[in-house]
């Protein structure tokens, strides 16, 4: 099995990078003995107008990965993820050690929708309103987009 995890760096003493279609990198780890198999360069997405989920789920299933561990995911990606198969686990923090130590413990929970609705000011179907994030009414979807915020 291989496990990819959205980070800011190359290591295993990496960040978990919360984004997952603007992630630096994919690190691509076998669980069973935590070595890094893989790094998936995802840094031109930063650069990206749109898409950057699509290429950067597109990517991922071509890994060979069968689950994504990351902070959030938009719907697009995760369309794309849960029609390759791809197990994704959201809301994770920490280092990519600690992410993949939480995951193989059984504590992680694998998610049933996307974290972020086209980044728009609807509620996620996993969180709900993101009541301290976007502009405009606290209804954001936490992506730090950058909205107009007049909250109609």
């Amino acid at each position: 099995m291989k496990i990819a995890i959205s980070s800011t760096g190359t290591t295993m003493e990496s960040n978990v990078d919360p984004r997952f279609g603007r992630a630096s990198y994919f690190v691509i780890v076998d669980p069973e003995n935590s070595q890094i198999v893989d790094v998936i360069d995802n840094r031109a997405s930063q650069e990206a107008a749109h898409g950057a989920g699509i290429n950067a789920a597109t990517m991922v299933a071509q890994s060979g990965a069968e689950v994504v561990l990351t902070g959030r995911v938009g719907p697009k990606a995760f369309a794309i993820l849960q029609a390759a198969g791809i197990k994704v686990v959201s809301e994770v923090s920490g280092t990519i050690q600690e992410a993949l130590e939480a995951f193989r413990s059984g504590s992680a929970e694998f998610s049933h929708g996307p974290d972020c609705h086209a980044h728009t000011s609807s509620p996620s179907p996993r969180t709900g309103w993101q009541a301290e994030s976007g502009q405009g009414k606290n209804r954001g979807c936490g992506c730090q987009g950058k909205g107009k915020g007049r909250g109609r």
